[in-house]
């Protein structure tokens, strides 16, 4: 299968060179959808010859369906969509992957205790919703790292911010994709998280909207 991974990043110059690097050894294709960074994230990824694709709007959304977009037009089959603040492992990648061809999306399921209370609570919340709303059993539907089918998924998606992977998680429990959850690390993060209260909101109003509209 052929494989694009995209690295969502706004204002990461502290772990876009972790990242690269790390991918690049896995011996993967790379490419950036970034969110305007003014902290050198672009240049530096320039710099180590990693494509930046350009989008039309703000948020990690816009950035996840441009790379469907990109994968598509390129003719990939799978995109691999993890975020850049090391938070996730991308040694954890090539396992998701052995189930990539057999299955629509693979997420990476993270251990809760590794989670802050506050955060884990609201996963839970989350989760906990689209399993009522769409028949799924899912653990983990806020995971930052995922394989998704690229003839699956480009094109259907319309999110613009952190709420992209609830629609993800519920287009895919409604449309019934075969899903499989792979347990992965979950570290520390390098840096300042982007996410904020209020996109606990915007996550809620997008799985009602896509149960309802």
């Amino acid at each position: 299968m052929k494989t694009l991974v995209c690295l969502p990043t706004f204002n990461e110059i502290e772990s876009i060179d972790i990242m690269i690097d790390r991918i690049k050894r896995l011996g993967l294709d790379v490419g950036l959808c970034d969110q305007s960074s003014t902290d050198g994230t672009i240049e530096r990824a320039r710099e180590k010859n990693i494509p930046v694709y350009p989008r039309e709007g703000f948020g990690k959304g816009w950035g996840v369906r441009k790379a469907l977009e990109i994968a598509r037009d390129k003719g990939y089959d799978v995109l691999v969509m993890i975020d850049c603040d090391c938070t996730y492992l991308p040694e954890d990648i090539p396992e998701l992957l052995k189930f990539a061809g057999d299955y629509d999306m693979v997420v990476g399921k993270r251990d809760m205790k590794d989670i802050v209370f506050s955060h884990r609570f609201v996963n839970m919340v989350h989760t906990g919703m689209i399993n009522l709303l769409f028949g799924a059993r899912l653990c983990d539907i806020n995971s930052g790292v995922r394989t998704l089918k690229v003839n699956k998924f480009a094109g259907i998606l319309t999110s613009k911010g952190f709420d992209i992977e609830a629609e993800i998680s519920a287009k895919a429990a409604k449309g019934k994709f075969r899903i499989k959850e792979v347990p992965v690390s979950y570290k520390k993060r390098i840096g300042d998280s982007k996410i904020r209260a209020f996109d606990t909101l915007v996550i809620i109003k997008r799985i009602l909207q896509e149960k309802f509209k």
